[in-house]
């Protein structure tokens, strides 16, 4: 008859030894916790139904056990399939007739409608006038993640009326594919619970009644009423902004595609323009060289203008080039300890040639000792040669001049040519007649990468002087 009873019970009882492990699992435990009795048996109580952070609880329910006392009450549980149920719990200690602990008696039956009803009663008198009146979608859920509040939001964003949807598993409003991830997600924020943005970096998804997907921004808060705990949720749809972002990053994609065109525009550009460039410059050489026969001043003036026009423009495509190459994204520039004097003394001899085309001479005032700055060595090499051409091609003295000095704790190198070499600085850049706009532009970005502060000064006509700082490292 006993064993009649056991296994025609519909409350979940269960018979466990005095270790905790399952001897007995009868049909309405199977029910109520998804595990066949061939799965459940041998394994610990603890391990099958008590959910995390309520194992401490339950081992003291079994030391009051032992002292002969029935106890009984409201507990939480955990399914196979990880969703959580209130439980009414009765727990017995069995005796042998020598007075030793043989096991515990295990009866428990789900009352988790009769609690999501208390809990929506309460929830609902205390704050469902509050939470019409915010313009978010509010949800309010029990500590086993069923829905108690369901506001007049919510409704017009998901499509389901309040009556079907309280007391369904807040997993109800997402996509499928989410629920399981998101059993353990709650469980998570149930264990440690705090006002937070739920998935931040991550996308969330909500589901509506018509099974459609939209994208959502959620923030968690903890409420306890009394000593019940929930979990409150706003829930903001954020279509628009998914789709402005797509937007952006389709119009991302467009520029770099177009970006991309431009630079194999220019590539093909500088060779088809450099080609004809260089046979015109150096045809007009071999002219001026007199080696197919006498010129007189007039054709020498006209061929050294045709010279000069072609070198002027095949300067500005290798300028634009170097601006493109620049703005594509360049390697990142890598700063190291650098001697800016010693560097200078390397570089003369290549930047000697540069006067002597310019029919000037070369320049330096270097100090004996160290001028060290902290910078990127082929920027700086490039950023120097840029501005000793664009100072030759703007001036007219009779010396490039190069000098380095150190002026409060900073490192200067003034690079120019001509007499008037104490005008005030002025910003280097903007549009200019003789086209040096787009030389002064690639300087500028130069100068950023090198780490230094570009400064121009200019004084009458045919003198130009650029001045580059560095902290002194």
């Amino acid at each position: 008859m006993q064993r009649l009873l056991f296994e025609q019970s519909p409350d979940a009882m269960a018979l466990c030894s005095d270790d905790g492990r399952v001897l007995l699992w009868n049909p309405g435990a199977e029910e109520l916790f998804g595990y066949t009795a061939d799965e459940a048996l041998g394994r610990r109580w603890d391990e099958l139904v008590v959910p995390p952070g309520a194992a401490r609880e339950e081992q003291g329910r079994r030391e009051r056990a032992r002292d002969g006392n029935v106890t009984a009450r409201a507990v939480l549980r955990r399914r196979q399939d990880g969703t959580l149920l209130h439980a009414d719990s009765a727990l017995r200690a069995v005796f042998g007739s020598d007075r030793r602990l043989q096991g515990y008696a295990i009866c428990e039956r789900d009352v988790t409608a009769l609690t999501i009803s208390r809990d929506t009663r309460l929830v609902e008198e205390r704050f469902r006038d509050l939470l019409e009146s915010v313009p978010d979608a509010m949800v309010i859920v029990n500590e086993i993640g069923r829905i108690v509040l369901f506001n007049g939001q919510c409704e017009r964003l998901f499509g389901f009326v309040r009556a079907e949807i309280v007391g369904q598993p807040i997993e109800t409003l997402l996509p499928a594919r989410f629920h399981a991830a998101h059993v353990a997600h709650r469980l998570r924020f149930l264990e440690r619970p705090a006002v937070r943005q739920m998935g931040a970096g991550l996308a969330l998804f909500g589901r509506r009644r018509d099974g459609a997907e939209f994208p959502v921004q959620i923030s968690l808060s903890p409420l306890a009423v009394g000593d019940v705990h929930y979990v409150m949720s706003a829930i903001r749809d954020i279509s628009a902004e998914k789709r402005f972002e797509q937007a952006l990053q389709e119009k991302n994609i467009e520029l770099t595609v177009a970006n991309q065109a431009k630079d194999r525009f220019l590539a093909t550009m500088s060779h088809e323009l450099r080609t004809p460039l260089n046979a015109i410059i150096g045809f007009s050489g071999l002219l001026l060289m007199q080696r197919a026969g006498e010129l007189n001043d007039e054709q020498r003036r006209q061929l050294a203008i045709v010279r000069q026009s072609g070198e002027q423009l095949l300067a500005l495509i290798e300028q634009l080039l170097a601006l493109a190459q620049l703005q594509s994204g360049a390697a990142p520039p890598a700063p190291e300890p650098l001697d800016l004097a010693a560097l200078l003394r390397v570089m003369g001899p290549r930047l000697a040639p540069l006067a002597e085309h310019a029919g000037c001479m070369l320049a330096t005032a270097l100090p004996a000792t160290a001028a060290p700055i902290e910078a990127d060595r082929p920027s700086v090499e490039r950023l120097v040669r840029t501005l000793a051409a664009q100072a030759l091609r703007e001036g007219s003295g009779a010396e490039l001049v190069l000098a380095v000095r150190l002026v409060d704790a900073e490192v200067q190198l003034t690079l120019g040519r001509g007499s008037e070499l104490d005008a005030p600085p002025a910003p280097c850049g903007g549009a200019r007649p003789d086209g040096s706009g787009l030389a002064h532009e690639l300087a500028a970005r130069l100068a950023e990468r090198a780490g230094a502060r570009l400064a121009c000064r200019r004084g009458g006509p045919g003198s130009a002087l650029y001045t580059l700082s560095w902290p002194a490292s």
